[in-house]
Protein backbone atom coordinates (compact mmCIF):
# COMPACT_ATOMS: atom_id res chain seq x y z
CA UNK A 1 0.00 0.00 0.00
CA UNK A 2 0.98 3.01 -0.84
CA UNK A 3 1.78 6.77 0.94
CA UNK A 4 1.86 9.85 -0.04
CA UNK A 5 5.44 11.73 0.81
CA UNK A 6 5.20 15.64 1.30
CA UNK A 7 7.80 18.07 0.90
CA UNK A 8 9.50 18.07 4.60
CA UNK A 9 9.78 14.26 3.88
CA UNK A 10 10.79 14.20 0.85
CA UNK A 11 13.52 16.75 1.19
CA UNK A 12 14.79 14.47 4.50
CA UNK A 13 15.56 12.25 2.43
CA UNK A 14 17.15 13.59 -0.31
CA UNK A 15 19.32 15.10 2.35
CA UNK A 16 19.89 11.53 3.45
CA UNK A 17 21.01 10.27 0.06
CA UNK A 18 23.67 13.28 -0.13
CA UNK A 19 24.75 12.62 3.70
CA UNK A 20 25.53 8.79 2.15
CA UNK A 21 27.15 10.11 -0.61
CA UNK A 22 29.12 12.54 0.21
CA UNK A 23 30.52 9.58 3.22
CA UNK A 24 30.84 7.59 0.66
CA UNK A 25 33.16 9.96 -1.58
CA UNK A 26 35.05 11.22 1.48
CA UNK A 27 36.32 7.80 2.38
CA UNK A 28 37.07 6.87 -1.00
CA UNK A 29 38.89 9.62 -2.13
CA UNK A 30 36.17 10.28 -5.08
CA UNK A 31 35.98 15.03 -5.72
CA UNK A 32 32.06 15.83 -5.83
CA UNK A 33 31.12 19.48 -5.51
CA UNK A 34 27.37 21.12 -4.95
CA UNK A 35 26.15 22.50 -8.28
CA UNK A 36 23.33 24.33 -9.86
CA UNK A 37 20.55 25.71 -7.99
CA UNK A 38 21.65 23.43 -4.98
CA UNK A 39 25.17 25.88 -4.86
CA UNK A 40 23.20 28.58 -5.27
CA UNK A 41 20.74 27.65 -2.56
CA UNK A 42 24.09 26.89 -0.55
CA UNK A 43 25.66 30.45 -1.14
CA UNK A 44 22.89 32.45 -1.01
CA UNK A 45 20.07 31.04 1.81
CA UNK A 46 22.98 28.61 2.80
CA UNK A 47 20.27 25.55 1.90
CA UNK A 48 17.99 24.89 -0.66
CA UNK A 49 16.65 27.86 -2.20
CA UNK A 50 12.83 28.10 -1.17
CA UNK A 51 11.20 27.42 -3.98
CA UNK A 52 12.99 24.68 -4.86
CA UNK A 53 13.16 21.01 -3.71
CA UNK A 54 15.93 19.06 -5.56
CA UNK A 55 19.28 18.39 -5.25
CA UNK A 56 22.16 18.15 -7.62
CA UNK A 57 26.34 17.60 -7.52
CA UNK A 58 28.77 17.16 -10.09
CA UNK A 59 32.01 15.34 -9.80
CA UNK A 60 34.80 15.24 -12.77
CA UNK A 61 34.40 12.62 -14.96
CA UNK A 62 37.14 10.35 -13.82
CA UNK A 63 35.25 10.62 -9.91
CA UNK A 64 32.20 10.15 -11.52
CA UNK A 65 32.85 7.17 -13.29
CA UNK A 66 34.26 5.59 -10.01
CA UNK A 67 31.85 6.70 -8.14
CA UNK A 68 29.26 4.89 -10.57
CA UNK A 69 31.51 1.78 -10.85
CA UNK A 70 32.06 1.71 -6.76
CA UNK A 71 28.68 3.05 -4.72
CA UNK A 72 26.98 0.72 -3.02
CA UNK A 73 24.03 1.73 -0.20
CA UNK A 74 21.76 -0.71 1.63
CA UNK A 75 18.80 1.83 0.98
CA UNK A 76 19.87 3.91 -2.26
CA UNK A 77 20.38 2.71 -5.96
CA UNK A 78 22.46 4.13 -8.72
CA UNK A 79 20.27 4.93 -11.91
CA UNK A 80 22.37 6.04 -14.77
CA UNK A 81 20.35 7.39 -17.36
CA UNK A 82 22.35 6.83 -20.34
CA UNK A 83 21.18 3.28 -20.29
CA UNK A 84 17.23 4.79 -20.06
CA UNK A 85 15.35 5.18 -23.33
CA UNK A 86 12.78 6.68 -22.22
CA UNK A 87 13.88 10.07 -20.60
CA UNK A 88 16.48 12.68 -22.54
CA UNK A 89 18.57 13.29 -19.33
CA UNK A 90 22.30 11.83 -19.52
CA UNK A 91 23.49 12.55 -15.88
CA UNK A 92 22.98 10.04 -12.89
CA UNK A 93 20.17 9.58 -10.10
CA UNK A 94 20.53 8.27 -6.82
CA UNK A 95 17.44 6.98 -5.75
CA UNK A 96 15.91 6.02 -2.85
CA UNK A 97 14.87 2.31 -2.55
CA UNK A 98 10.93 2.39 -1.86
CA UNK A 99 9.87 5.34 -2.94
CA UNK A 100 8.31 6.47 -6.57
CA UNK A 101 7.31 9.28 -8.12
CA UNK A 102 4.55 10.60 -10.65
CA UNK A 103 4.16 12.77 -13.48
CA UNK A 104 1.33 14.69 -12.34
CA UNK A 105 0.26 15.50 -15.79
CA UNK A 106 1.41 12.45 -17.75
CA UNK A 107 0.16 9.77 -14.77
CA UNK A 108 4.07 8.10 -15.87
CA UNK A 109 5.67 6.67 -13.05
CA UNK A 110 9.67 7.53 -12.56
CA UNK A 111 12.37 6.83 -10.38
CA UNK A 112 12.30 7.36 -6.87
CA UNK A 113 13.17 10.03 -4.67
CA UNK A 114 16.72 11.00 -5.61
CA UNK A 115 19.60 13.51 -5.64
CA UNK A 116 21.00 14.25 -9.43
CA UNK A 117 25.13 13.62 -10.47
CA UNK A 118 26.66 15.41 -13.36
CA UNK A 119 29.77 14.53 -15.04
CA UNK A 120 32.56 17.38 -15.38
CA UNK A 121 34.53 16.89 -19.22
CA UNK A 122 37.31 18.73 -20.52
CA UNK A 123 37.03 21.08 -23.44
CA UNK A 124 38.90 21.46 -27.05
CA UNK A 125 40.80 24.48 -27.62
CA UNK A 126 37.10 25.08 -29.96
CA UNK A 127 34.95 24.60 -26.97
CA UNK A 128 32.08 26.35 -28.46
CA UNK A 129 31.86 24.01 -31.75
CA UNK A 130 32.20 20.92 -29.75
CA UNK A 131 29.81 22.23 -26.99
CA UNK A 132 27.16 23.33 -30.04
CA UNK A 133 27.45 19.61 -31.37
CA UNK A 134 26.41 18.35 -28.31
CA UNK A 135 23.66 20.62 -27.72
CA UNK A 136 22.68 20.15 -31.44
CA UNK A 137 22.38 16.16 -30.67
CA UNK A 138 20.44 16.62 -27.57
CA UNK A 139 17.85 18.63 -29.39
CA UNK A 140 17.64 15.89 -31.41
CA UNK A 141 17.67 13.48 -29.17
CA UNK A 142 14.60 15.43 -27.86
CA UNK A 143 12.84 14.88 -30.58
CA UNK A 144 13.33 11.42 -30.85
CA UNK A 145 12.90 10.42 -27.21
CA UNK A 146 8.98 10.12 -27.73
CA UNK A 147 8.39 11.22 -23.81
CA UNK A 148 9.73 14.31 -24.16
CA UNK A 149 7.86 17.90 -24.91
CA UNK A 150 4.48 15.95 -25.64
CA UNK A 151 2.91 16.49 -22.54
CA UNK A 152 -1.02 16.90 -22.27
CA UNK A 153 -3.80 16.76 -19.36
CA UNK A 154 -5.54 14.80 -22.14
CA UNK A 155 -4.62 11.21 -22.86
CA UNK A 156 -5.64 10.66 -26.00
CA UNK A 157 -3.80 14.01 -27.19
CA UNK A 158 -0.81 12.89 -25.88
CA UNK A 159 -0.94 9.78 -27.35
CA UNK A 160 -1.50 11.28 -30.65
CA UNK A 161 1.51 13.22 -30.37
CA UNK A 162 3.36 10.36 -29.21
CA UNK A 163 2.81 8.38 -32.18
CA UNK A 164 3.62 11.77 -34.83
CA UNK A 165 6.86 12.22 -32.58
CA UNK A 166 7.56 8.58 -33.50
CA UNK A 167 6.63 8.36 -36.86
CA UNK A 168 7.96 12.08 -38.00
CA UNK A 169 11.64 12.20 -35.57
CA UNK A 170 12.37 8.62 -36.47
CA UNK A 171 15.92 8.06 -36.03
CA UNK A 172 17.48 4.19 -36.75
CA UNK A 173 20.15 3.93 -33.76
CA UNK A 174 17.10 5.12 -31.14
CA UNK A 175 17.23 6.91 -27.99
CA UNK A 176 20.39 4.91 -26.03
CA UNK A 177 22.52 5.13 -29.63
CA UNK A 178 21.66 9.13 -29.82
CA UNK A 179 22.80 9.11 -26.09
CA UNK A 180 25.62 6.77 -26.77
CA UNK A 181 26.91 8.78 -29.62
CA UNK A 182 26.44 12.01 -27.15
CA UNK A 183 28.52 10.71 -23.96
CA UNK A 184 31.51 9.85 -26.65
CA UNK A 185 31.68 13.46 -27.49
CA UNK A 186 31.55 14.45 -24.09
CA UNK A 187 34.14 12.02 -22.73
CA UNK A 188 36.81 12.94 -25.44
CA UNK A 189 38.55 15.72 -23.69
CA UNK A 190 40.55 14.88 -19.91
CA UNK A 191 39.43 17.39 -17.75
CA UNK A 192 42.63 18.01 -15.60
CA UNK A 193 44.72 18.33 -19.20
CA UNK A 194 41.92 21.18 -20.58
CA UNK A 195 42.09 24.80 -20.74
CA UNK A 196 38.17 24.63 -20.19
CA UNK A 197 35.53 21.96 -18.53
CA UNK A 198 31.85 22.10 -18.69
CA UNK A 199 29.28 19.87 -16.91
CA UNK A 200 27.61 19.98 -20.25
CA UNK A 201 24.68 17.90 -19.07
CA UNK A 202 23.61 20.37 -17.10
CA UNK A 203 21.04 22.62 -18.58
CA UNK A 204 22.66 26.05 -19.12
CA UNK A 205 24.18 25.10 -22.26
CA UNK A 206 27.17 27.27 -23.09
CA UNK A 207 26.73 29.05 -20.01
CA UNK A 208 28.47 26.07 -18.50
CA UNK A 209 31.68 26.05 -20.21
CA UNK A 210 34.42 27.89 -17.89
CA UNK A 211 38.48 27.68 -16.87
CA UNK A 212 39.25 24.14 -15.70
CA UNK A 213 40.24 25.42 -12.66
CA UNK A 214 36.99 26.40 -11.90
CA UNK A 215 36.29 22.65 -11.37
CA UNK A 216 39.47 21.66 -9.40
CA UNK A 217 39.51 22.66 -5.57
CA UNK A 218 37.09 22.32 -2.87
CA UNK A 219 36.41 23.16 0.03
CA UNK A 220 33.64 22.74 2.81
CA UNK A 221 30.13 24.65 2.39
CA UNK A 222 27.21 24.80 4.82
CA UNK A 223 23.61 23.50 3.81
CA UNK A 224 20.81 22.90 5.63
CA UNK A 225 22.67 23.06 8.66
CA UNK A 226 25.51 20.01 7.25
CA UNK A 227 28.68 20.72 5.54
CA UNK A 228 29.13 19.32 1.98
CA UNK A 229 31.76 19.76 -0.47
CA UNK A 230 31.78 22.59 -3.13
CA UNK A 231 33.90 24.29 -5.88
CA UNK A 232 35.91 26.98 -4.30
CA UNK A 233 35.34 29.07 -7.46
CA UNK A 234 31.86 29.11 -7.21
CA UNK A 235 31.40 32.85 -7.38
CA UNK A 236 33.12 32.81 -11.43
CA UNK A 237 30.59 29.69 -11.76
CA UNK A 238 27.35 30.85 -10.40
CA UNK A 239 27.79 34.40 -12.25
CA UNK A 240 28.53 32.12 -15.49
CA UNK A 241 25.44 30.55 -15.12
CA UNK A 242 22.98 32.81 -13.04
CA UNK A 243 24.62 36.42 -13.63
CA UNK A 244 23.97 38.52 -10.66
CA UNK A 245 23.09 35.50 -8.61
CA UNK A 246 22.81 37.21 -5.28
CA UNK A 247 19.79 39.11 -6.40
CA UNK A 248 16.12 36.95 -6.23
CA UNK A 249 14.14 37.09 -8.78
CA UNK A 250 10.96 38.64 -8.89
CA UNK A 251 8.45 37.18 -6.99
CA UNK A 252 6.00 35.84 -10.06
CA UNK A 253 9.86 33.74 -10.42
CA UNK A 254 9.70 31.75 -7.26
CA UNK A 255 7.76 28.87 -8.26
CA UNK A 256 8.34 25.72 -8.00
CA UNK A 257 9.42 23.83 -11.54
CA UNK A 258 8.60 20.37 -10.49
CA UNK A 259 5.77 18.37 -11.17
CA UNK A 260 5.78 15.16 -9.46
CA UNK A 261 3.40 13.55 -6.81
CA UNK A 262 5.97 11.39 -4.39
CA UNK A 263 4.94 8.17 -2.49
CA UNK A 264 6.78 5.25 -0.54
CA UNK A 265 5.77 1.63 -0.77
Amino acid sequence: MKRTIDLDEMKRIQLEILDDVHAFCVAHGIRYSLCGGTLLGAVRHKGYIPWDDDIDIMMPRRDYERFLQSYTSAQNKVLDLRTVPTTVELCTKVCREGTFMTDRLLGRTLWGINIDIFPIDGMPDDAESHVQQILSLRERLGQICPFYRVVSRQRLLWFLKYCLKRIVYFYPGGILSMKRKINDLAVQYDLEASARGAAIFGSYGKREVMECDTFLRYADMPFEGRSYRAITAYDRYLGSLYGDYLQLPPEEKRVNPHQYDVYAI
